[in-house]
């Protein structure tokens, strides 16, 4: 009775465990672990637009782009010390990854630091 009980439970805890790894991953739920579940970054992005608090990508861009010294590979929108930003990842002419801040304000660049 105590070896059918014991290979029952092994057996619900082994299908259990099966179930859970193979069970699908919404990626709207993922998307919320990353950001704080009131605030997104892409909402934000569209409000402040509509409302004239940011500049256009295109402006930011223009702006940004006589301080990149190479090639552009990622650009996020996020807050820079409570400041709407545009990061700019790019990879300068010696190889190094680099990240360039423009305060999405008014394009002013807030920082321009090899990538940590």
């Amino acid at each position: 009775m105590k070896v059918r009980t014991l290979y029952t439970g092994v057996c619900t805890l082994l299908v259990t465990v099966m179930a859970l790894t193979l069970w699908p991953v919404d990626p709207a739920v993922s998307d919320k672990t990353r950001y704080r579940s009131d605030v997104k970054p892409h909402e934000d992005v569209y409000k402040y637009r509509r409302s004239g608090k940011i500049l256009p990508f295109k402006e930011i861009l223009k702006l940004a782009r006589p301080h990149i010294k190479g090639e552009i590979i990622k650009t996020e929108f996020e807050y820079e010390d409570g400041i709407p930003a545009y990061e700019f990842k790019y990879i300068d002419r010696r190889g190094r990854v680099m990240e360039l801040y423009v305060d999405a304000r008014n394009g002013k660049v807030l920082k321009n630091e090899e990538d940590d």
